[in-house]
């Protein structure tokens, strides 16, 4: 098996022979020896059912009779060997047998074969009979050959071996054809395990059996580890870099505030910043955090009203309640409220930080979803990028110097995705942008709680 960036400028790979993969693969060697009892099983059977058959047809009863018919017929003209000579001719042109006539001391009387056959004794005798007269006097043995070669034991035997033979090597190259593609499918899981998720399945070996569609899942379930565990290495890196920066600069300002040189007011002014770093961090670890949790399923659903939880939202997020523009029923869902309440806080973070401040927050219900949408004051959002704000460390051309990891918009559209909705954006006729994202929502559901993240 290679791998999927093998570039074919190294050595060509090693060809296995039969053998070494007979004793590689366990599932081959079973296969083999199922195969072998089947052929062995299958030709006792066929003697079995060829024994009793001759039984059944009477073979030996026929051989008896014709030893006796030929007898008496030799008996009738043995006497005369002008006679005995005519018969001896007729029984080996007709039948093309060699004919051999002995008296009762076994010493050779006649030898007669067919017509341009040479005369030769009649060392093994397909069929021999004694011929006796009347009286019951043994005359005499008459014995028959076959004239063309006959198809005796030995070569049946080896027939039979060559069968078998042939039939085994099929079964080996069943069995291996059969085991082989599940043996390489082994050797890319055990290398992606071991951490070489660059590893791929080569489908044109599989085709379009099951092994290749279980191919086609172990290629898919590779791509999406690798993509994880890129997504994960970047996240660090990029986690890495924003925490660094609000570190070194808390630092900073408190070596400012500690100085002896710096008033009151650059104290105050110094605090007030560490303040806001330290708010920028906690957002950070949260986002980090409300994404584990989806990562790893750990999310609570629970009956909330969605009404509530935007008020809860501005509230949280230091904006006037005026902005809520919300039916005055209530509006039952089914979610995490932790996660739900961390997608409305990035989205009016987002609007506070880059876009001028909120200017309304909407919650509406539209057939079977319940929609969450965030208006600003700002310039709105440039077309080119309205496809690309909810990718993962994606920052905009307006991103300021607290631009963040990027990852605000992308986790409120996974927590819509995992409450079975989408998120948007858009830009709003008069200036500004328009950011929301919808949840399924539950009518039927019995006892509305409003529970806090």
């Amino acid at each position: 098996m290679r791998d999927s960036t093998d570039d074919g400028c190294g050595p060509p790979p090693r060809r296995r022979s039969a053998v070494w993969w007979f004793l590689a693969s366990r599932l081959q060697r079973r296969l083999f020896l199922a195969f072998s009892a089947v052929i062995v099983v299958t030709g006792l059977v066929a003697s079995l059912v060829t024994g009793v058959l001759s039984e059944q047809s009477n073979w030996r009863p026929r051989r008896t009779r014709m030893e006796h018919f030929a007898g008496a017929r030799f008996a009738e003209a043995w006497a005369t060997p002008e006679a005995r000579l005519r018969l001896a001719a007729v029984v080996a042109n007709d039948l093309r047998l060699r004919v051999e006539l002995r008296d009762s001391a076994e010493r050779p009387l006649l030898l007669q074969a067919p017509e341009g056959v040479a005369t030769a004794p009649c060392e093994r005798p397909t069929l021999r009979t004694r011929v006796v007269d009347a009286r019951g006097v043994t005359l005499g043995e008459a014995r028959f050959c076959d004239v063309d070669h006959p198809w005796g034991p030995g070569r049946t035997a080896l027939l039979l071996l060559a069968v078998i033979g042939v039939i085994w090597k099929m079964a080996g190259g069943i069995a291996r054809r059969m085991a082989r593609p599940l043996d390489d499918l082994v050797t890319v899981v055990r290398d992606i395990g071991e951490g070489r998720l660059d590893r791929r399945a080569r489908l044109q070996t599989h085709g379009h059996s099951e092994f290749g569609l279980l191919a086609r899942v172990i290629n898919d379930m590779a791509a999406r580890i690798e993509a994880q565990v890129a997504a994960q290495r970047e996240l660090l890196a990029a986690v890495s870099h924003e925490l660094r920066s609000p570190l070194a600069r808390v630092r900073f300002l408190l070596e400012t505030a500690r100085s002896e040189e710096a008033d009151v007011s650059a104290r105050v002014a110094a605090i007030s910043e560490v303040e806001d770093e330290l708010v920028g961090i906690d957002a950070l670890v949260g986002d980090l955090l409300a994404s584990s949790r989806m990562d790893f399923h750990a999310i609570q659903r629970i009956g909330l009203d969605a009404t509530d939880l935007a008020g809860r939202a501005l509230t949280k997020a230091g904006v006037d309640l005026a902005a809520l523009d919300a039916p005055d029923e209530a509006l039952p869902i089914v979610g995490d409220a932790t996660l739900l309440m961390t997608a409305l806080g990035n989205l009016l973070g987002n609007a506070e930080r880059h876009a001028a401040g909120v200017r309304a927050l909407r919650v509406r219900r539209d057939s079977a979803t319940v929609r969450f949408e965030v208006d600003d004051h700002g310039a709105g959002i440039p077309e080119d990028e309205i496809p690309h704000i909810f990718e993962p460390f994606y920052r905009g051309s307006a991103a300021g110097r607290r631009a963040g990891a990027g990852l605000g918009l992308a986790l409120v559209q996974r927590i819509a995705a995992s409450h079975s909705g989408k998120a948007w954006a858009a830009n709003l006729p008069g200036g500004g942008a328009c950011v929301g994202f919808s949840v399924a929502c539950e009518s039927a559901t019995p006892g509305v709680v409003s529970a806090d993240p």
